[in-house]
């Protein structure tokens, strides 16, 4: 069952979420030392980020950083964004597990070059033919007011979702390394230490956004990568030092236990990382997180020109390093753990049937030096604030432009000056996301009851970040398309209309694909019968809407058919369609119902 369609009980869920640490007790813990490492690292990158970012005086500063941004703190930040606390601790695991391997390295190195190249030389000359704050204002300019409303919605939706998770995956880290302090703090609020852990998160996060926008999260995020990296070539240097043999010891272990396996030829569509998912449909949906999610093209915007933002998006390829060293990490304590024994607490937090993405956590915790464990604590800390300060200000920025614009325009003609004007939308962005902030938390503890849905930590946040992709990326390639000279307006773009009505059918399409058994057919006659009741009731009185009878019987069929979908049961092995197939189905059933429903509306 996905997060989309448990949202409302899950938050009620994670609201009355106050048990205690189900974390036993552990050796090692944090000394006065690291806490003041920890304490004064995240000083030291706010205070940076802030006086590197400037004074924002008008909303284009808030969100677009003046566009005056290097393209080398561009290309860091969406390293930091893209990367953040899931390779930083879960990719580790993805190799010390029983059954390990190095599948998922193909991710970095194959897919996110060919999406990385699309999304430079296609997609960011399109957004730099005019000043545009997101790539749904584009869509909007070429396709309509409506298709804006819908894309910017989607994005909200979608980036929820993959955020929270990137959020939640770190509060899980954050349990293990600073058990003891989070259950001081529940014996006092009665939140739990994951609650305790994300809200802590979230104000760090909310002040670093409030500070100076984008600017300064685009700045902390550069920072942030290279504690990253330093953090990964400390702990490297910890292992191999601590290793009979060094980390080529641990290699012959990975290699001799069959973990260095790096090309799955095996396909089939419940498999994730097959080379055919790879090169492929992790490829299309990669181009749609990169190019059509304003959590990355807000920070191609901020670069001075179409040049730069190039090189930000394709030096941004450095990412596959950082993800190739966490591997290394892995392996690394594969080899550790073979000379060094495990307290059966650790062993027990740790095992395939509890959490394997602890394992790394556990050694900074256990093994690590005092001072050093502040900071890979400030790291974790850290990584997890930069998820969640970017999709503040992607959120926010939106938020602004498709309800606060319209909504101060509705009341009338402003009698305030420029200035004034300017000021108070700076407010308003201010408070719009201190609002998200809340809602971010929230969903973050949800992710609780979803994670059991998918295999490893790593997929539910893959999972979340494409659940959306789709129909976004749909949009951008209707948005591309030549237009008929013969159609009066954007209104009438062709495929416009289309769209509106075809996004929601692209989602649900990939939510049943996912979801089957009784409560998902149950929940699929609900959504099918809103959708295809607005259909109607929109579709009728609207004549630029697509309405006709052939029209009508194609998308009430197609939507009868998602019942049939989500009432089969799962796949073969109880399994569903993989994460990585989960924008290509979207974008494709959007894009083709987009044209097939059509009409172009009113003509001259």
């Amino acid at each position: 069952m996905t997060a989309l369609a448990l949202l409302p009980a899950l938050l009620c869920q994670a609201a009355a979420e106050v048990a205690p640490s189900q974390v036993p007790s552990l050796g090692g813990g944090f000394s006065w030392i690291d806490w003041v490492v920890v304490l004064a690292v995240l000083v030291a990158i706010t205070i940076m980020g802030e006086r590197l970012a400037g004074r924002q005086e008008t909303v284009r500063d808030f969100y677009l950083g003046g566009r005056r941004l290097p393209w080398y703190a561009v290309s860091a930040s969406i390293i930091a964004t893209e990367i953040s606390a899931v390779t930083f601790f879960v990719v580790p695991s993805m190799i010390w597990r029983t059954g390990g391997t190095l599948l998922y390295l193909q991710v970095g190195v194959f897919s996110a070059i060919v999406a990385r190249l699309i999304v430079a030389f296609v997609l960011v000359p399109a957004y730099y033919e005019r000043e545009v704050y997101s790539p749904y204002e584009y869509m909007g300019n070429r396709l309509g007011s409506g298709v804006k409303k819908m894309t910017t919605g989607l994005f909200m939706i979608g980036g929820l979702l993959a955020q929270a998770s990137r959020v939640y995956i770190t509060a899980v880290i954050i349990e293990v390394l600073a058990k003891e302090e989070l259950d001081v703090v529940a014996s006092y609020t009665g939140l739990s230490p994951i609650a305790s852990a994300v809200a802590a998160i979230a104000l760090v996060a909310l002040l670093w956004t409030w500070l100076g926008g984008v600017a300064t999260v685009i700045w902390t995020d550069a920072f942030l990568f290279l504690m990253f990296l330093a953090g990964l070539i400390g702990m490297l240097f910890v292992l191999h030092a601590g290793t009979d043999g060094g980390l080529m010891a641990s290699i012959d272990i990975a290699r001799e236990s069959g973990r260095l396996q790096f090309i799955d030829t095996d396909f089939a569509f419940t498999k994730p990382y097959t080379l055919v998912a790879v090169i492929f449909a992790i490829s299309w949906g990669y181009v749609g997180s990169f190019g059509t999610d304003q959590l990355i093209v807000q920070r191609l915007l901020c670069c001075k020109n179409e040049r730069d933002a190039k090189l930000a998006m394709v030096g941004s390829y450095l990412s596959v390093l950082v993800i190739g060293l966490a591997f290394l990490v892995g392996i690394g304590l594969l080899g550790y753990y073979s000379t060094h024994s495990m307290s059966d607490v650790a062993a027990a937090l740790t095992a395939d049937g509890a959490k394997p993405e602890r394992i790394l956590a556990v050694f900074v915790r256990e093994e690590l030096p005092v001072g050093v464990r502040g900071l890979v604590l400030a790291a974790a800390f850290a990584a997890a604030i930069s998820s969640l300060d970017s999709i503040l200000a992607a959120l926010g920025q939106t938020t602004l432009a498709t309800l606060w614009t319209p909504w101060r325009e509705r009341k009338g003609p402003s009698y305030m000056t420029e200035a004034e004007e300017s000021r108070s939308n700076l407010r308003a962005s201010r408070v719009i996301v201190a609002l998200w902030a809340g809602v971010l938390a929230f969903v973050a503890l949800a992710m609780q009851s979803v994670e059991a849905r998918y295999d490893n930590l790593l997929n539910l946040a893959l999972a979340m970040s494409a659940l959306i992709g789709g129909p976004l990326l749909a949009g951008f390639a209707l948005s591309w398309l030549p237009q008929s000279d013969d159609l009066k307006d954007t209104r009438h773009a062709r495929g416009s209309a289309g769209f509106m009505w075809s996004a929601p059918l692209g989602v649900l399409t990939v939510l049943f694909a996912i979801w089957h058994g009784d409560a998902a057919y149950r929940a699929s006659w609900w959504a099918v019968s809103i959708v295809f009741g607005l259909w109607l009731v929109v579709g009728l009185p609207r004549r630029r809407q697509p309405f006709g009878a052939i029209q009508t019987l194609l998308y009430g069929f197609s939507l009868f058919l998602l019942t049939r979908v989500a009432e089969v049961g799962d796949f073969d092995d109880g399994k569903s369609i993989a994460w990585s197939w989960y924008v290509p189905v979207g974008s494709t059933v959007t894009f083709l119902y987009a044209l097939l429903l059509d009409k172009h509306g009113r003509r001259r």
